[in-house]
């Protein structure tokens, strides 16, 4: 098997298993967030809230907030030792991968990071998250987000206070109706962002251990490339990041935004030599498959029928696509500014205002 072959196909299979590992962390949360409902209800029950005056409710939310801040940290901890297990796992996947990737009569001397050098990498690096949260540390993006919750939820009680609304209601506007199945409350919000928080904090930790491999065999390592999901799910910024080659000492990683699945290959200074005859998979029209490898997201896209280009890029960009007159490398720029982070419709007319006029998107 070829070298690029036999990376890619390790990588692809570790992805699919890292984002069952994913939904098995988010798991984890469960328990907290039935402690979250059970302290607040038990909280709320205790008195009436319209007899409250703002300095007596102002005493509730702080009390309200301490309880809070102890289960949040309490599972901040836990996730974040969950994180360095992760990452030292992810480093030692992707030596062991490296070193199998080899062809027949080649041995490769593989490296590994210290334990150490991993731990600095994942809790130094910042994320690469385009936007909202982007530059954040891994304890501060996770920090971020239970205060986020603490203040959505006090904030429920404090509004329900001055609207005039019984425990009752305060209660149900956090835990959501059973009619709703609890899916529209405060609580089914705290729990959707517990989702993205640990799917993005995971890729994050698996990207920079990854690297940290990398930076140590850089006599082995060339390049990495960019891997993103061929499927009608994959976000505008993945698309474009598709097959793009950056150094191992700089470039953006994955996590791109949150809930990114891109990841990446490393490249070897054999990986050209023995890339002959690639495949990767796909999710198109027709189902899964295997494509060649050495298609990009937008080139793969240009063999889909227009219902699925209109479902996977939208209907404007998928006829901008196909009418616009530009080249799938040139579309595929306009994708994202100088940064990586998304450019919009109007942003991309702007660049390229010809290309809508022959597309017929004049408005």
């Amino acid at each position: 098997m070829a070298a690029n072959q036999a990376i890619l196909d390790a990588t692809i299979r570790h992805a699919v298993f890292l984002e069952k590992l994913k939904a098995g962390e988010v798991g984890k949360f469960a328990p907290f967030l039935k402690e979250i409902d059970r302290s607040i209800r038990d909280r709320l029950t205790q008195s009436d809230l319209t007899e409250y005056n703002v300095k007596r409710l102002e005493a509730l939310l702080k009390e309200v907030d301490s309880l809070l801040l102890g289960i949040f940290d309490r599972y901040s901890a836990q996730l974040n030792l969950d994180l360095i297990d992760i990452a030292n796992y992810e480093a030692e996947f992707e030596a062991t991968s490296l070193a199998k990737s080899a062809p027949v009569g080649v041995s490769l001397d593989v490296a590994a990071p210290t334990a150490a050098a991993i731990r600095t990498a994942v809790l130094t690096n910042p994320l690469s998250v385009r936007g909202t949260g982007g530059g954040k540390l891994l304890k501060s993006f996770i920090k971020g987000w239970t205060t986020a919750e603490r203040e959505r939820v006090t904030g429920t009680i404090r509004q329900g206070f001055f609207e005039g609304q019984t425990n009752f209601q305060v209660i149900r506007n956090i835990r959501g109706t059973k009619a709703a199945g609890y899916k529209d409350g405060v609580l089914a919000t705290t729990n959707r962002n517990a989702n993205t928080v640990v799917h993005t904090a995971i890729q994050h930790v698996s990207s920079q251990a990854r690297m940290e491999v990398a930076k140590a065999n850089t006599d082995i390592v060339a390049e990495i490339e960019m891997v993103a999901t061929l499927d009608s799910k994959t976000s505008q910024q993945c698309r474009s990041m598709d097959k793009r080659r950056f150094p191992v000492d700089s470039g953006p990683r994955p996590p791109f935004h949150p809930n990114c699945r891109t990841t990446f290959i490393l490249l070897t200074k054999l990986s050209e030599m023995f890339a002959k005859g690639a495949t990767r998979a796909s999710v198109g029209a027709d189902g899964a498959g295997q494509v060649s490898a050495s298609l990009d997201y937008y080139h793969w896209l240009q063999q889909q029928p227009a219902s699925f280009q209109d479902v996977a890029i939208g209907p404007v960009r998928a006829k901008l696509f196909r009418e616009g007159g530009l080249s799938v490398q040139r579309f595929a720029e306009l994708q994202l500014d100088r940064n990586f982070a998304p450019l919009t419709l109007v942003q991309m007319k702007g660049l390229e205002p010809l290309a809508f006029e022959r597309a017929g998107l004049l408005s």
